[in-house]
């Protein structure tokens, strides 16, 4: 039984590095007047199994995200409230009024030991510009966009910026963007926003692991090079 268990966890994490996390932000208003609704979910796999944040009505929620669906039962609330007490403070808290405290005469403390072959502040720079460069260019790897998806309708208050903005939303579509889907309605005689927004990315942790061990194997290359040997670091 025990190996049986080893080996699904030894699966889990295995799938976890190899697989991409997937980070899902939702929001919806269903009225004019009613709040936005969010929701902000972290799962495996493009949310097939993980967990929910959802905010609504101002309150926040923990649920569990099954094969892209939310199990109402399975749900935690997060208490918002903050419970303040005064407490009174206690006589060894409260000094004296009367007793004057008497002058120290301790000796200025003594500056430290600056040691020999101090790293300038150039130095630092030449060592940690050069990685951190690399792991800039690097990192967008780490993220892959599923889809951006907006539905609803939508008035402005001139009914001709309505128009125009929706001149321009038809324009977006031409693009040969195949993960924007726009579908907003104009509404010429309502002002306001009705609908709901998707935002799907996938995050992969093994790319970002190999990518920060990439940095940290570099910077500490450089600065071994810097601090016991003669040869000039250079910008590259």
């Amino acid at each position: 039984m025990l190996d049986f268990f080893f080996y699904v966890l030894l699966v889990g994490c295995f799938l976890f590095f190899v697989l991409p996390v997937s980070l899902l932000l939702h929001v919806n208003r269903p009225q004019i007047s009613a709040p936005i609704n969010a929701e902000i979910c972290l799962g495996l796999y493009r949310a097939c199994m993980g967990i929910a944040l959802q905010i609504r009505d101002g309150q926040p929620y923990v649920r569990v995200v099954l094969f892209n669906r939310v199990i109402p039962h399975l749900s935690l609330r997060l208490s918002t409230e903050k419970k303040t007490t005064h407490s009174a403070p206690s006589k060894a808290e409260v000094p004296p009024q009367d007793q004057s405290i008497p002058p120290s005469h301790s000796p200025p403390p003594s500056e430290p030991p600056k040691p020999k072959n101090e790293l300038k502040a150039m130095d630092w720079i030449r060592i940690g510009l050069p990685p951190a460069l690399r792991f800039l260019k690097r990192f967008p790897r780490v993220f892959s966009l599923y889809y951006i998806s907006v539905r609803g309708h939508f008035g402005l208050e001139d009914p001709m910026q309505t128009g125009t903005l929706y001149g321009y939303q038809r324009a977006l579509l031409a693009l040969p963007f195949k993960r924007l889907r726009l579908e907003l309605i104009p509404d010429f005689c309502n002002q306001g926003l009705i609908g709901q927004a998707r935002i799907a990315i996938g995050i992969h942790v093994g790319t970002l692991l190999l990518i920060a061990l990439g940095f940290a194997l570099h910077a500490v290359l450089r600065y071994v090079q810097t601090r016991y040997t003669s040869r000039p670091l250079r910008f590259h």
